[in-house]
């Protein structure tokens, strides 16, 4: 089973290289300026709809800004 995880430094690079100051992306995107420094910093993963909203705001695929993470399923050993 896989999921994606926000790749948070990428998030922020964008932005900067967007030219696109922090609590303005955050005001856009729906989130606090907080919660924005968290997911940069990775601190925090957003939910797939902040993630998909983020990546909208930045003009990419949600694939730009995320990753891939393998997980198995409870009960299960690898």
């Amino acid at each position: 089973m896989s999921t994606r995880q926000t790749n948070g430094p990428a998030v922020r690079a964008l932005r900067e290289a967007l030219g696109i100051q922090h609590a303005r992306f955050a005001v856009d995107c729906l989130i606090s300026p907080g919660y924005l420094t968290n997911i940069e910093k990775s601190r925090k993963q957003p939910s797939p709809e902040v993630a998909r909203r983020l990546a909208h705001r930045l003009g990419v695929e949600l694939d730009a800004i995320t990753y891939p993470v393998t997980t198995t399923p409870k009960g299960t050993q690898s």
